[in-house]
C-alpha cells in the first residue's frame, strides 16, 4: 500500500540530497522545476516513477503525481478492464498529471491503445516495439509519447518515429532490458549525441545522488 505521505517524503528526501550534494545551492532545484521534463508533462520535480508490471497501480501512480512527480501505471501483463479500472481510479485520485506504460510486445496492444484514448490519457510511454507503429497515432489523439530506448540504435528511431522524450535505461535498470547490456552512465551520453528530444535516464535510479550524477550527462529527466 502506498499513501502520499510516504511519496511526500521520498521525493522530499531526493530533492534535499540533490541540495546537500551540490553546497546547498538552490539554482539547482530552480533548473530542476524548469526543465524541458518538467514542461513537457506538466509536472514539479522531472521525477518520473517506473512503470512496472503489476507493481505500479493507481495507487503508486497517484501518489507520485500528488508529490509532484510522474506517476505511471504499468499496464504490462494487465487484462484491458483491469488497466481501465486502474486509470479510472487514477484519475479520482489525483487531479496532476499521470501517465500509463505500455510494453508493445502484448497481443492486445490495439485494445490496450484505444482504451487509453478513450479514458483520456494524455501521457504514454512505450516500450519493447518499434516507436513507430503508435506514435503517431497517439499523437493524433493529443497524447505525449515517450520511448524507452536500451541503446543507441533504437534511440535514434524513435527520433525519427517523433516521440516526443526518450528514455534511456541502462542495464541496471530492473526487469527486461537491451541485450546489449549497456550500464546507464554509459548509455546517457551516447543517446544525448544522437538525439535532440528531451531525455529521461533511467536504471539504477534510486537516490538523490544517483540523479545527481546523472545530472551531470545532460538528461531533463529521471526515471
Amino acid at each position: 500500500m502506498y499513501n502520499e505521505q510516504f511519496v511526500n517524503v521520498l521525493i522530499g528526501c531526493i530533492m534535499s540530497h540533490i541540495v546537500i550534494g551540490t553546497l546547498a545551492n538552490r539554482q539547482i532545484i530552480k533548473l530542476l522545476h524548469m526543465n524541458r521534463i518538467c514542461n513537457l508533462f506538466g509536472i514539479k520535480y522531472p521525477i518520473i516513477q517506473g512503470g512496472m508490471v503489476w507493481c505500479s497501480g493507481w495507487r503508486l501512480a497517484s501518489a507520485v503525481s500528488n508529490a509532484g512527480g510522474l506517476g505511471l501505471i504499468g499496464a504490462g501483463s494487465m487484462h484491458p478492464e483491469t488497466l481501465r479500472e486502474h486509470i479510472q481510479k487514477c484519475k479520482a485520485a489525483t487531479d496532476k498529471p499521470f501517465g500509463v506504460n505500455i510494453p508493445l510486445m502484448y497481443p492486445e496492444i490495439d485494445i490496450l491503445i484505444n482504451m487509453v484514448i478513450e479514458e483520456g490519457v494524455k501521457i504514454v510511454f512505450t516500450s519493447a516495439g518499434n516507436p513507430k507503429t503508435w506514435t503517431e497515432h497517439l499523437h493524433e489523439h493529443g497524447i505525449i509519447v515517450a520511448h524507452v530506448v536500451a541503446s543507441t540504435k533504437f534511440a535514434a528511431k524513435c527520433e525519427e518515429a517523433g516521440v516526443d522524450a526518450i528514455v534511456a535505461e541502462g542495464f541496471e535498470a530492473g526487469g527486461h532490458n537491451g541485450r546489449e547490456e549497456t550500464t546507464t552512465l554509459c548509455l546517457i551520453p551516447a543517446v544525448r549525441q544522437i538525439t535532440t528530444v528531451p531525455l529521461i535516464a533511467a536504471g539504477g535510479i534510486g537516490s538523490g545522488e544517483s540523479i545527481l550524477a546523472a545530472m551531470a550527462l545532460g538528461p531533463t529527466g529521471y526515471k
